[in-house]
């Protein structure tokens, strides 16, 4: 059976930390659900102050 993955992609405009906290939740919810976490990603752009969070998982 192949492996099923999925990206997901989270932002927060104006606070890292309520991103930090929204990929926290995010990964405690795909364990929960039996998803492997395979990577999280953060960057921004300073161009539109857009942090953001690439969450790369699988099943």
């Amino acid at each position: 059976m192949q492996k099923q993955y999925k990206v997901l992609k989270r932002s927060n405009m104006w606070s890292t930390e309520k991103l930090r906290k929204e990929v926290e939740d995010t990964l405690n919810k795909v364990s929960k659900e039996g998803w492997e976490i395979v990577s999280v990603a953060f960057g921004s752009s300073s161009s539109s102050g857009m942090s953001t969070a690439m969450i790369t998982i699988c099943k």
